[in-house]
């Protein structure tokens, strides 16, 4: 019995009951003459009806509400006596959730009306750089492995482009290539991320229609035939519409978001344990 009375738990235990029992003592007392008062309106059963049904894909019957209601109860109390006690001080989780909250509303406050036409040309001229389209390239190559011919990879692949001739493809020709031999609508970084860095510049200019190289890769060497080349376009209105529209209604917020935040923000004073202010400026996160 001695050696239980010593364990640091039952002292935890017995501190932490004390504390608890001194607390409802206290709030016994405070509140006898005037309860604080939980309400279960209309409101609060069709949210708590919503709630089951998104989660459960039907609603509840009405011996489903019964526990819904006791178990939003249970949390309102929680809460409530959490927040007396002062739990939400200190903790991290709850001061994000409630900013991330606060952030929400002022969101639904500053919902843009939908833009018509005009608007977003005006916005697509304002951003052109938003929406212009890379140029693309259609090409076959012929590979040729460094590892393997060693010196004399350059040497066989400039012999092999001046006996290439007219040939639009020449799989047999070269080494085995791991990927593909032809490729069609590609962007320099997409060549880039498929054969190594550079090599999307390096076909940039190459000709439309005929054998060009050695090109170097993350691989070896290749010879490249361009098929088709497609120049750096800005899609048709029609076709941005619903892009624009989107991104319009995200700056548009985002914008209004800042100004409604620079707005509270202007309330407050920003005071260090110098006893120096600081001007508070919100940049963008």
């Amino acid at each position: 019995m001695r050696r239980f009375s010593r364990e640091p738990l039952v002292h935890f235990l017995i501190a932490g009951g004390l504390i608890f029992a001194g607390y409802a003592a206290m709030v016994d007392t405070e509140t006898t003459e005037a309860a604080e008062t939980i309400c279960i309106g209309a409101d609060e059963i069709n949210m708590l009806r919503a709630q089951y049904e998104k989660l459960w894909g039907r609603p509840p019957n009405d011996e489903e509400v019964a526990p819904l209601v006791r178990e939003f109860i249970r949390e309102e109390v929680l809460f409530r006596e959490g927040m007396a006690l002062g739990l939400e001080q200190d903790d991290i989780i709850v001061r994000r959730r409630i900013c991330q909250k606060m952030e929400f509303l002022i969101g639904d406050l500053a919902v843009p009306g939908e833009p018509d036409d005009a608007t977003l040309g005006e916005y697509l001229e304002a951003n052109p750089d938003k929406y212009l389209e890379p140029s693309r390239l259609t090409f076959t190559h012929v590979y040729f492995n460094v590892d393997r011919r060693g010196e004399d990879a350059r040497a066989d692949a400039e012999a092999a482009l001046a006996a290439l001739g007219e040939r639009e493809r020449a799989p047999d020709f070269g080494d085995r290539f791991a990927l593909s031999v032809d490729y069609a609508a590609k962007t320099a970084r997409e060549m880039d991320q498929l054969f190594g860095p550079a090599f999307g510049d390096q076909l940039v200019e190459a000709p439309v229609g005929e054998w060009f190289g050695p090109v170097e890769s993350a691989y070896g060497l290749h010879l490249v035939r361009v098929f088709e080349r497609t120049e750096p376009r800005i899609p048709d209105f029609d076709e941005l519409r619903d892009r624009l529209s989107n991104d319009y209604s995200y700056e548009t917020r985002k914008a209004a978001n800042a100004l409604a935040l620079e707005h509270l923000t202007e309330r407050y004073q920003i005071v260090f344990d110098d006893g120096k202010s600081l001007p508070v400026e919100l940049g963008e996160r």
